[in-house]
C-alpha cells in the first residue's frame, strides 16, 4: 500500500508514488499492436512479433533502466522550466505525479508548474496504431505559451539485428516528415526475418511504414537521436529542447528517432487537447491507406470512441464469469485481474515484458497449449485458431517445436513433456465448447503429411509410447517441464517421474473424451499405456512419505529422502493427485509432506532443500542461487497446481490459505518488488537472505492457471462434456458464494449456501428450481439458468 492501491470497484491500481521499486508495467494492446507501458512511462512498441515487427526500443540492462520510453516533455517557453509528463525521465516534484493502470489503457496525471495533464495511453481495437491522449488545463493565472514534445526511439524490424548490429544496422534507417499529413514516417530498407543473430542477408525490406503525428500542427522535428540528445546526455536532459535546437532534417542513416514539437497558447483555466498517435502501416497499403491511418485520431470524437470500445471489450469479456466471494480481496483478482493477466499472457505469448525482451525465442508449445486455457470461456473463436495454430508444429510422429514462429519456424528439443501438453489444449477447449466438429478438421504436420486433429492426438499417444525408459517412465532428454532439471541421467536419458504421472493424467483426459464420443478404435491401447505407467509409479517411485522427482544415470534417485539437496519436489506430489496416481491416503501424505517440508511465508517452494553444488549430472537448476527460480524458489505455477490438488482432495481451507500467501498484493513491496496486481514467475524462498523477492511479472504460466483453478477448483465450477460441474473446495469460514458464469451460450447464475461450514462436500443441486442427481448441472437451452447449491 506505500506504494498504490486499487480503485475501489477494483478496476484501476493506482500508484500514488511512482518511484516504485521496479518499474511497474501495464498492456495496451489490440491483439497485432502491441505496447508496453511502465508507471514512468518506459517500454516497447511492436507490430505482432516483438523480434521481427518492433517499432521502438528498449534497452536492455541498461542504466538508467526502463529506458527509452513514450515521452511527452513540457517546455514554459518564459520560464524555461522543462518536464515530463510521466515522472521519468524529466519528472518534477514526485509527489506531483499519479498513475492508473486499467484493462488495456494507462493513464498518467500530474500538476507542475501550475500546469495539470491527463496523459492516457491505448490501442484502438480496429487500429494499429497507440494513442496518447493529452488533456493539459492552465491553473495559474496568466496566459502559458507552452511547447509540447512527443518522443520515441525507433527499431524499425528485426529487433535482436538491431541490437548486436547497430553499427551496420542503422545505415538502412529512412525518416521522413510529410508536411501535408503533419507526420513522421520511418522505415528500414533491410530486413532480416531469421529468429538468431545473423549476417545473413535476405534482399528484403521492412514489411511496415512507422508514422508518428499529432492533431495540432507540428512546428519542429528530429529524426536522429544524437541531434535531440546531444552528446553525453540521456533523455533527463535532451539539448535540442533545451536549446531550441530541433534540425527539422530527414535522415537516411543513424539512431532514428521521432520527436514531434507542437506549440500552443494556454489561457488561465482553459483546457487543451493533445493527441499524439504512433503505429504502422503495411508497405504493400502505403499509399492508399496513409493518409486515413495517420489523420484518424487527429480529432477528439474519434479517439474518446476508440477509447470507450476498448473499456467495452474489456467489460464484455469480465462478464463472462462475476464472482461474489466473503474475500474481497480473492474478489479483485478472481473477477479482474487474473482473468485479465491470462488474456494479456495468451496475447502476448509470454515472449515480451520488462524480463523477457523478445528477441530470443518465439512461442513456447507447451506455454501456449496452457494459454489456452486462459481464452476458452472469453473467445472460443481465438482458443480454436490456437489449438489449429499448436497442430501445425507438430511431426507426424507426435514431436514437436519447442519454440515457433507463427511464420512455420521453429526448434525442436528432447523436452518429454512437450507434446502432451497438445491433448488439454484440445480437450478444454472441447470441454467448454462442444464444438467436437474440431476433431475432423485437417492441418499439416511440419513432415507434409497431413492429418485430423484426432490424428494429431493419436500422434501424440505415439510419442509417449516411444519415450518410455528402463522404468517405463518418460525418458528425460533435455528437461521436462522444468527446463533446469536438463543433464539428468546424462547419456542414459534419465527418466521423468513427474513426466509419467503427467502422461498419465493426460491419456486418462484422452480417453474421456473418446470414451464420451464412442471413438473406440485406439482406446484400450491408450488404456493399457496409462495403466502400465501408473503401475510403474507406485512399484519404483514412492520414496516412503513422497514421490521421488527423477531417475538418474545409474538408477540414481532424484528427489528422494537419501539425497543431500533436493529430497522433494512439489510436482510429483501435486500430480499423483491430479491423476490419481495411487490411493487416497497415499496422495494425502503427498501432500502433507509438500506441506511439511516446502511450505513457507509466502508460499510453497519447488523443491527442498535447495542445491547449494553444482551437480552436472542434474543440469542448470544447481547452478542456479538457492532460494532462487527452480532452485527452492517458490515459483508460482507448480504452486497453482498445489491448490488444484488440495482441491481435488476436498482440502478447501488449505488450498485457499495456498492461495491466499500467492496473491501478489499481500507482500510489502519494499519486499516484493514488482507489480502487485499480477502473478510473478517465482518468489524468492526462505533458502535466501532475501526471502519475499519476486519477479518475472506478467509472463508467466501462473496467470492462466490461477485464474482457472480459482475458479474451476476453489470455486469449482468447471466445465464437462456434460454440463457444468459443481464441486466447491472452500474456507468452511465461508458461509456461501455466488458465481454467475457464461457456458455455451447460457448465463449461470450459481448461488452456493454452506449452512454447515463444510470445506467440501455437495448435499443438494436445484436447477431452474428442479432437483438434480449429482452435481452436473445439464447443458441449457435457456438464455439464463439460475442453481442453488448446498452444501455439506
Amino acid at each position: 500500500m506505500q506504494y498504490g492501491h486499487f480503485r475501489e470497484d477494483g478496476k484501476e491500481y493506482i500508484i500514488d508514488n511512482v518511484a516504485t521499486p521496479t518499474p511497474w508495467i501495464n498492456y495496451i494492446s489490440n491483439g497485432r499492436y502491441f505496447s508496453t507501458i511502465s508507471n514512468n512511462g518506459g517500454g516497447i512498441s511492436y507490430y505482432k512479433n516483438p523480434l521481427h515487427g518492433r517499432i521502438t526500443r528498449y534497452r536492455i540492462n541498461d542504466v538508467l533502466s526502463d529506458r527509452p520510453g513514450k515521452y511527452v516533455y513540457i517546455k514554459d517557453k518564459e520560464t524555461q522550466q522543462i518536464w515530463s509528463l510521466t515522472w521519468q525521465p524529466v519528472g518534477r516534484n514526485q509527489e506531483s505525479y499519479r498513475v492508473a493502470h486499467g484493462f488495456g489503457y494507462t493513464r498518467v496525471e500530474a500538476l507542475i508548474e501550475e500546469i495539470a495533464s491527463s496523459l492516457l495511453f491505448f490501442v484502438p481495437i480496429e487500429d494499429d496504431q497507440e494513442i496518447w491522449k493529452i488533456n493539459l488545463t492552465n491553473h495559474s493565472t496568466k496566459p502559458r505559451k507552452l511547447s509540447i514534445y512527443g518522443y520515441v526511439e525507433f527499431a524499425l524490424g528485426h529487433a535482436l539485428v538491431d541490437l548486436i548490429n547497430q553499427c551496420d544496422d542503422q545505415h538502412f534507417n529512412r525518416v521522413y516528415f510529410d508536411k501535408k499529413l503533419n507526420s513522421l514516417f520511418a522505415t528500414k530498407t533491410y530486413w532480416v526475418t531469421e529468429s538468431r543473430g545473423t549476417q545473413q542477408q535476405e534482399n528484403k525490406e521492412w514489411d511496415q511504414w512507422t508514422f508518428f503525428t499529432a492533431n495540432l500542427p507540428i512546428t519542429h522535428f528530429e529524426t536522429m537521436r544524437e541531434r535531440f540528445l546531444g552528446p553525453y546526455r540521456t533523455e533527463n536532459n535532451p539539448i535540442a529542447i533545451e536549446k531550441d535546437a530541433f534540425s527539422s532534417l530527414d535522415t537516411d542513416f543513424g539512431n532514428t528517432v521521432g520527436a514531434l514539437q507542437l506549440d500552443i497558447e494556454l489561457e488561465p483555466g482553459k483546457s487543451k487537447d493533445i493527441i499524439f498517435s504512433l503505429g504502422v502501416i503495411p508497405k504493400t497499403e502505403f499509399q492508399q491507406r496513409k493518409e486515413k491511418a495517420v489523420t484518424k485520431y487527429h480529432l477528439l470524437e474519434p479517439v474518446e470512441q476508440a477509447f470507450s470500445n476498448v473499456l467495452t471489450n474489456w467489460d464484455k469479456i469480465f462478464k463472462k464469469i462475476v464472482i461474489d466471494t466473503p474475500d474481497s480481496n480473492a474478489n479483485l483478482f478472481m473477477n479482474y485481474w487474473s482473468p485479465y493477466q491470462a488474456l494479456v499472457a495468451f496475447e502476448v505469448g509470454r515472449v515480451a515484458s520488462y524480463y523477457y525482451w523478445g528477441i530470443s525465442r518465439g512461442f513456447g508449445f507447451r506455454d501456449t497449449a496452457q494459454d489456452v486455457i486462459a481464452i476458452t470461456i472469453s473467445n472460443s473463436v481465438k482458443a480454436r485458431e490456437r489449438v489449429l495454430l499448436l497442430a501445425r508444429q507438430m511431426f507426424s510422429d507426435g514431436h514437436v517445436y519447442h519454440h515457433f514462429y507463427a511464420d512455420g519456424k521453429g526448434e525442436t528439443t528432447q523436452h518429454c513433456d512437450d507434446p502432451v501438453w497438445f491433448i488439454l489444449a484440445v480437450t478444454e477447449y472441447l470441454k467448454e465448447s462442444g464444438d467436437f466438429e474440431l476433431l475432423k478438421q485437417t492441418e499439416p504436420f511440419l513432415d507434409r503429411k497431413s492429418g485430423t486433429i484426432l490424428d494429431h492426438l493419436y500422434a501424440v499417444v505415439n510419442f509417449i509410447a516411444h519415450n518410455l525408459g528402463a522404468h517405463h517412465l518418460p525418458i528425460f532428454g533435455r528437461g521436462d517441464w522444468n527446463d533446469t532439471l536438463d543433464y539428468i541421467g546424462g547419456d542414459d536419458g534419465g527418466e521423468s517421474v513427474w513426466g509419467g504421472m503427467f502422461y498419465v493424467t493426460l491419456l486418462n483426459t484422452l480417453i474421456e473424451l473418446l470414451d464420451f464420443l464412442k471413438i473406440y478404435e485406439k482406446i484400450d491401447e491408450i488404456r493399457q499405456l496409462s495403466k502400465k505407467i501408473r503401475e510403474s509409479l507406485n512399484a519404483h517411485c514412492w520414496d516412503g512419505e513422497w514421490y521421488i522427482r527423477a531417475f538418474g544415470a545409474k538408477n540414481r534417485k532424484i528427489g528422494s529422502k537419501e539425497n543431500k539437496a533436493g529430497k522433494i519436489f512439489i510436482n510429483t506430489q501435486t500430480w499423483a493427485v491430479l491423476g490419481e496416481i495411487a490411493e487416497r491416503e497415499r496422495l494425502i501424505q503427498a501432500l502433507d509432506s509438500v506441506h511439511k517440508h516446502l511450505d513457507t511465508t509466502y508460499g510453497p517452494k519447488i523443491c527442498a532443500p535447495a542445491f547449494r553444488e553444482i551437480d552436472p549430472t542434474i543440469g542448470l537448476v544447481t547452478r542456479c542461487v538457492a532460494g532462487k527460480k527452480e532452485n527452492g524458489g517458490i515459483f508460482c505455477h507448480p504452486a497453482s497446481w498445489l491448490i488444484q490438488a488440495e482441491c481435488r482432495l476436498g482440502r478447501g481451507n488449505q488450498a485457499f490459505t495456498y492461495y491466499q500467501k500467492l496473491l501478489p498484493n499481500v507482500v510489502d513491496s519494499d519486499i516484493f518488488q514488482v507489480e502487485p496486481y499480477v502473478y510473478s514467475q517465482y518468489i524468492t524462498s526462505d533458502e535466501h537472505d532475501f526471502p519475499g523477492r519476486a519477479s518475472h511479472s506478467w509472463q508467466t504460466g501462473s496467470a492462466a492457471w490461477m485464474f482457472r483453478i480459482s475458479i474451476d477448483y476453489i470455486l469449482g465450477v468447471r466445465p464437462t462434456y456434460m454440463g457444468l460441474l459443481v464441486d466447491p473446495a472452500i474456507p468452511s469460514t465461508w458461509p456461501k458464494f455466488q458465481i454467475e458464469r457464461v457456458f455455451r451460450g447460457t448465463r449461470y447464475i450459481i448461488a452456493v449456501e454452506n449452512p454447515k461450514h463444510v470445506e467440501h462436500g455437495i448435499e443438494s443441486v436445484l436447477v431452474d428450481g428442479q432437483k438434480i442427481e449429482g452435481n452436473i448441472i445439464p447443458i441449457s437451452k435457456n438464455e439464463v439458468c439460475q442453481v442453488q447449491v448446498t452444501m455439506g
